[in-house]
C-alpha cells in the first residue's frame, strides 16, 4: 500500500486552501474587519486572509472602525481588534461600544498581551470573547478564523 504525497500548490500561502475546497466551502464571501495600528500586521492578516476567500476591511485606528461601524448598515461578520491601538486599551473600550451596538458580532482580540486582558471579560462568554496572541501561525489562525465564522452562523440560525 503506498501513500501518495500532496505537494503545495505553487504560489500559495502557507495555510491556504485550494480553490476547489474553498468554493465548496463558502459560497458567499465572509467580511472581516481588522484594526491593528502595525502596517506589517495588517497587510500579512489581509494576505492570509484574502488568498482564503474572505473579503478584509483593514482599519489603522479604532476610531476608523468605529466610524464605519455606525456609517453601514451591513457589518461584518467577524471582528478582530488589536487591543493597544491608539491607547493602551483602545481595543477593550471600542468592546464596550461595539457590543452594545451590535451584541450579535463575533470578535477576536489578536495581541501581544495575550491571556493578561481575561480578567477584563469577566462574566462574558468563551463564544463570544477570543483573544489570540501574536504572532500567531497562519494554518492555526486560518482555523480559530473559520471556527469563529462557523459560531457566529449557527448563531444566526
Amino acid at each position: 500500500m503506498h501513500a501518495t504525497i500532496q505537494h503545495p500548490e505553487p504560489g500559495k500561502l502557507a495555510g491556504q486552501q485550494s480553490n476547489s475546497v474553498l468554493a465548496k466551502e463558502d459560497c458567499a464571501k465572509q467580511r472581516i474587519a481588522h484594526v491593528d495600528d502595525d502596517p506589517d500586521i495588517r497587510d500579512t492578516v489581509k494576505r492570509i486572509l484574502s488568498a482564503n476567500g474572505y473579503i478584509v476591511d483593514s482599519y489603522q485606528t479604532m476610531g476608523d472602525f468605529l466610524e464605519s461601524l455606525r456609517e453601514s448598515e451591513n457589518p461584518p461578520d467577524l471582528a478582530i481588534l488589536d487591543v493597544m491601538v491608539e491607547t493602551m486599551d483602545a481595543g477593550l473600550e471600542a468592546f464596550v461600544e461595539i457590543r452594545k451596538r451590535l451584541p450579535q458580532l463575533h470578535m477576536i482580540f489578536m495581541t501581544s498581551l495575550g491571556e493578561e486582558i481575561r480578567p477584563y471579560f469577566t462574566g462574558v462568554s468563551d463564544e463570544w470573547i477570543l483573544i489570540v496572541e501574536k504572532p500567531v501561525e497562519p494554518a492555526s489562525f486560518l482555523s480559530i478564523i473559520r471556527s469563529r465564522l462557523d459560531n457566529a452562523n449557527n448563531a444566526k440560525v
